[in-house]
């Protein structure tokens, strides 16, 4: 299973990579059907190139999967697009664990017998839209039909494709490499860490719903959204809690049940703090996440991954906190990997993982509306990259990025609830104190190191006294680079600027407060040959990159050569080495 980090940026791996650069027309020597289009020989028996658009070549099913038989042939891959293409069923392996175990049973779901024309998914008609609503709102009579609808999935039989299990197996192959990618059979399928993972939950999410309102008949049921951004959603939902509902699961954290407050940077440890602190960091690290880092697309989405490319770390910032934040906080600490919503393989066992990526899921859409370059990517290798999924016909289908980019086209938006975290931008201090840079070592002298303890430093800046011009063309990063750790290890440091060694770290509702990072203890899969080997201590180095612009304009540092960083290991911090820490510029685009 790749990495899991909770950053408020973006973390990368810098590995170039041989199916990088992007191909243009594709000429194709083969004969096979795609999209009911057949590609022939001449004559003569010479082959005749034809030039196609790419995305029909890697995306019409009953292509792809000629095209894979083909692959096997040569023995080389044959990259004919780079988006990433849709799983390999037939190929669906053991899925993996964090200490390189296998997964417990078996996480692929059941796939019909011919894969050599899967259909395209046909959008239906949309004559109203539905309202997916807040958990904490809901009525009894909609507890009801949810609740029904839930144990009828979980009562078909084990071996039907929409059975609750199988539903949640679906996550399981997805998310710990239990399938390849079609066409490239050394490379596992990973759904997180990269622009994949919006899209995949918010297809994987609408597929369940229709699945569950056609069970008890109702073409207007809407799953609810966990509204734990507000208080009024800050504690687990009730209508979850009650013992015997087909809604409940004994999984789950029996320390963190209502009245407890959600932590959304929550790693291992539960944080000693007042309830009325907790709402603060809570909305503190919404307003981070969605705003402050979150200025362009590849820092809310995470970094590309094209077809062919072994998974990367390279998550956006929602996808960290709050979203790896409250799987761990809700999963059992008693079992093993916090079982089931603390770890990829078990989650979606948990009924409240749905509500939870549907809290995420309405991230998208809100971050969207809050301007600047705030929006959907336009490269045509993540619109075209593909999944597969049942239809509540039990028909599987292919769906594509770019048919998901809008809600309100797929059906559904949500509830209009309030938003705090969106005015809650942390308040400077009256009067505004300026470190001095030369009490600290620069950060040449401090790294590489490793992080036993609270490390403050001063770092050089490239360019100061930007114009609002440039702001509104680049983002201001605060990188680290070379980021190197024992993967089965709890990781957490937080980051400040401007603040002294002994800062209180649990204090985040103020403008001196950057990011954090973590890694959830995790199994990255054999690469090339796609067998589960150990996780080691010494993988590919991460890098993580932190927004500071805004942060550097409420702090009066914008026309400062220098500035003072602190950085400050929480749990299992020890086992990070940090190689270097720079400051750069981003060009954001699209």
């Amino acid at each position: 299973m790749a990495s899991n980090f909770l950053v408020t940026s973006c973390i990368t791996i810098s590995s170039p990579s041989k199916f990088y650069h992007k191909p243009t027309p594709i000429f194709v020597k083969v004969n096979y059907k795609i999209n009911n289009s057949t590609i022939n020989h001449d004559d003569e028996g010479k082959y005749s190139p034809e030039k196609l658009d790419r995305r029909n070549v890697l995306l019409g099913l009953g292509g792809l999967y000629g095209a894979g038989n083909l692959i096997g042939i040569s023995n080389e891959p044959f990259a004919l697009g780079q988006p990433v293409p849709p799983p390999d069923l037939s190929t669906c392996s053991t899925a993996s664990l964090p200490d390189g175990l296998p997964v417990p049973f078996s996480c692929c779901p059941p796939f019909p017998k011919d894969l050599s024309n899967i259909p395209t998914y046909k959008l239906p008609n949309v004559s109203k839209v539905k309202i997916r609503p807040a958990a904490h709102n809901v009525t009894q009579e909609y507890i009801t039909k949810y609740s029904t609808a839930i144990q009828r999935m979980k009562e078909l039989d084990k071996d039907d494709p929409l059975n609750f299990m199988q539903q949640a197996n679906i996550h399981c192959a997805y998310c710990n490499t239990g399938y390849k990618e079609l066409g490239f059979p050394g490379v596992p399928l990973q759904v997180h860490f990269s622009w994949l993972f919006f899209p995949f939950h918010r297809w994987y999410l609408y597929f369940f719903e229709r699945i569950l309102g056609s069970l008890i008949g109702d073409d207007t049921f809407a799953l609810p959204f966990w509204n734990y951004d507000s208080q009024a959603g800050m504690q687990m939902p009730s209508l979850y809690n009650v013992v015997n509902s087909p809604l409940y699961d004994p999984s789950r954290n029996q320390n963190h049940f209502p009245p407890n407050v959600v932590d959304l940077g929550f790693t291992t440890i539960d944080l000693d703090a007042s309830d009325e602190q907790k709402i603060n960091n809570n909305l503190t690290m919404m307003y981070r996440q969605m705003l402050t880092n979150a200025p362009c697309p590849q820092l809310f989405f995470g970094n590309p991954i094209r077809g062919g490319e072994q998974p990367i770390r390279g998550m956006g910032t929602i996808e960290n906190i709050p979203h790896n934040a409250v799987h761990r906080w809700v999963g059992n600490p008693n079992n093993k990997f916090r079982e089931n919503m603390g770890t990829f393989y078990s989650a979606a066992r948990d009924p409240i993982f749905y509500a939870h990526h549907a809290n995420i899921d309405r991230m998208w859409t809100i971050w969207k509306t809050l301007g600047g370059k705030r929006r959907d990517f336009t490269d045509r290798d993540w619109l075209d990259s593909a999944f597969l999924f049942y239809d509540e016909n039990r028909t599987l289908v292919k769906v594509t990025i770019q048919d998901c980019i809008n809600n309100e086209k797929l059906g559904y938006k949500y509830e209009d609830v309030p938003i705090p975290w969106k005015n809650f931008r942390p308040v400077p201090r009256k009067q505004k104190v300026k470190k001095n840079t030369k009490s600290v070592k620069p950060a040449a002298k401090i790294f590489p190191s490793r992080l036993n303890k609270t490390l403050s430093f001063s770092i050089h800046r490239p360019k100061i006294s930007r114009t609002l011009q440039d702001k509104d063309i680049e983002e201001e990063l605060l990188v680290f680079n070379n980021m190197i750790f024992d993967e089965n290890e709890y990781i957490r440091f937080d980051v400040f600027i401007n603040e002294d060694e002994g800062v209180k770290a649990k204090v985040l509702d103020r403008a001196e407060y950057v990011g954090s990072f973590a890694n959830l203890p995790h199994k990255h899969d054999g690469a090339a040959s796609g067998q589960n080997t150990a996780a080691t201590s010494t993988t590919t180095p991460a890098t993580m990159s932190l927004a500071i612009t805004e942060i550097l304009e409420d702090l009066g540092l914008e026309d400062e050569e220098e500035i003072v960083v602190v950085v400050v290991p929480h749990s299992g911090g020890k086992e990070i080495t940090i190689g270097s820490v720079e400051i750069n510029i981003l060009a954001c685009a699209n």
